[in-house]
């Protein structure tokens, strides 16, 4: 039995062994450092924007996880959740090896793979894709409709209506920056499409609001404009045809062109000389081109023959205002009430004849009864814009400016107006530079409308303010900025020699240039042309210069019939 023992013990003795030999084995195996787990499953089918979510659990420290596709780095992630979104239209159909890399501290890593195929439908076409967007973009859905024209470029990047409605879901997005590069993608594929213009307007005007280059950014929106007003000129090429006339007229006076429109609609008149529509676009047109008694002629036909509405009314009371004709003005807008009491153009002129008197309060609130008549012109979204401008109202300003711009973005009076806030504040000391701005929101008013005489003024105006600052903190201006004065002032005074405002300015830059007897002469003149509005026959000091001019310059801007 003692034996037995003993071959007891000796055989416990060597099963401790084993289990501590064991035990030494185990201990001395390489530790697992650390485990990558994944949101998504091996074999998985993925589409659009998936995001790809890794958690990693280590004793070590995390330092960075790496995420690759194919063998190519895709993102780079150093805090946790580690997270990659993975734009799986942007990259191939088909099987796709997703590589998860976690480094941690002491040069170690550990890695996870995983099998994925991409597929976003692309074999079912362009034209499925486009038709699935649109009606996403019909219900609102955005994010949806953009998916579908992205799969839908990526059967087919020449698929026109897929890169239009690309654009248009990017902009009701708010994505202008993106947009401006689609349109650009467009406008390489179609560069004679008038559709790829007007969406060049639209994203360059979105993108303006909210940038530091708006300027830039206009003057692209601006050239588009023309390119579009071009295209549909030349659509119409030389037809005779009533509404290709009439549609050519307003064109052409929203290029500044009125004085070319006249011929054509005084033979249109022939045709038909009592249609009320022809005789008021006459009247639009020579009120345009600034033949204000021409305006009244036009007008008395209509009344003689019957066929004035409240629109004759109103605008042969506005020109009446203008010329001073005060008891022929508010006979006129008494009769357009009596023709229509609530009457668009009515209130229209009367705000025109408010800005006039600058009574910013009246024309702003003239201005927004007519918007409430469903009056979408860009004229009186202007007037309401110059109204918010004189009461100081300067955010309310900044919308009202984008809104007349929206409209129209060749409205040269609104760059006109901010360059003529620019030149008021270019007059205290210290914000001088606003001069050059000032000059430079002028300029764009001109590539907007190039025959606009007053943007012309403004250009002569910062030199002469140039030129005034400069003599104020003790300098003696330049030569070169007293010739460039006077040779824009001689632009502008060339084709509206016979306008007060012209007059104004012109007394005021003569003064700078030291030509006395030629500013004299000048707000004489003035004086003649609007004795209501010019009360001294001596040249303006800066103040007054400004002030005049924010009266007499903007106006008319009336909308067409």
């Amino acid at each position: 039995m003692g034996v037995n023992r003993l071959r007891v013990m000796k055989a416990i003795r060597q099963m401790c062994w084993l289990a501590g030999l064991l035990g030494a084995c185990a201990f001395a195996q390489p530790k697992q450092e650390a485990t990558i787990s994944v949101n998504l499953e091996s074999g998985a089918l993925i589409k659009g924007t998936v995001k790809v979510v890794a958690r990693v659990q280590s004793g070590a420290l995390v330092e960075r996880v790496e995420f690759t596709v194919d063998g190519a780095l895709r993102e780079v992630d150093e805090s946790t959740p580690y997270e990659y979104e993975w734009d799986t239209v942007a990259d191939t159909e088909g099987e796709r090896t997703l590589k998860i890399t976690a480094f941690l501290e002491g040069g170690k890593s550990t890695s996870k793979e995983l099998r994925l195929t991409i597929d976003n439908g692309v074999a079912q076409g362009a034209p499925y894709h486009f038709q699935q967007a649109r009606a996403a973009f019909a219900e609102g859905k955005l994010e949806d409709a953009l998916y579908h024209t992205r799969v839908a470029l990526k059967a087919d990047s020449a698929h026109r209506e897929s890169r239009v409605l690309q654009i248009q879901t990017l902009l009701r997005l708010g994505r202008a920056s993106e947009a401006d590069d689609a349109v650009e993608d467009l406008a390489r594929l179609y560069p004679d499409s008038m559709e790829t213009q007007e969406l060049r307007v639209a994203a360059s005007l979105r993108r303006a609001k909210n940038a530091r280059n708006e300027r830039e950014l206009l003057r692209t929106a601006i050239d588009a404009q023309h390119k579009i007003n071009q295209m549909r000129l030349k659509a119409l090429g030389d037809s005779r045809a009533p509404d290709a006339i009439v549609n050519r007229t307003l064109l052409l006076i929203a290029e500044g062109e009125a004085g070319a429109t006249i011929n054509n609609l005084l033979t249109l008149l022939e045709r038909e000389p009592s249609n009320t529509r022809y005789l008021n676009l006459l009247a639009y047109a020579y009120l345009s081109a600034g033949r204000l008694r021409d305006v009244l002629v036009i007008t008395s036909t209509a009344i003689r023959r019957g066929a004035a509405n409240d629109y004759t009314y109103a605008i042969r009371g506005l020109a009446a205002g203008l010329l001073n004709d005060s008891r022929e003005q508010e006979r006129a807008f008494t009769e357009a009430e009596k023709v229509e009491k609530n009457s668009r153009a009515l209130l229209a002129a009367q705000a025109n004849l408010a800005m006039l008197s600058r009574r910013a309060a009246t024309a702003g609130r003239l201005a927004a009864q007519a918007q409430g008549l469903s009056d979408n012109s860009p004229q009186v979204a202007f007037a309401r814009y110059w109204s918010f401008v004189n009461n100081r109202e300067y955010d309310r300003a900044k919308d009202a400016f984008w809104r007349v711009l929206d409209l129209d973005p060749l409205m040269a009076e609104a760059y006109q107006l901010r360059g003529m806030l620019n030149l008021m504040d270019g007059l205290r000391p210290g914000d001088e530079d606003l001069l050059v701005a000032a000059r430079e929101w002028f300029e764009i008013a001109l590539q907007a409308r190039p025959n606009y005489a007053p943007a012309h003024l403004g250009i002569a105006m910062s030199y002469a303010f140039e030129a005034y600052t400069t003599k104020r903190d003790g300098n003696r201006p330049s030569a070169e900025v007293l010739q460039k004065a006077e040779e824009v002032l001689n632009k502008a005074l060339a084709t509206s020699r016979d306008t007060a405002w012209a007059q104004v300015g012109a007394s005021y830059v003569y003064t700078e240039l030291r030509k006395v007897r030629e500013a004299d002469q000048a707000i004489r003149r003035a004086a003649q042309l609007d004795p209501e509005r010019v009360t001294s026959l001596t040249p303006p000091e800066p103040a007054r210069a400004l002030e005049l001019l924010m009266a007499l310059l903007f106006v008319p801007v009336y909308p067409a019939p």
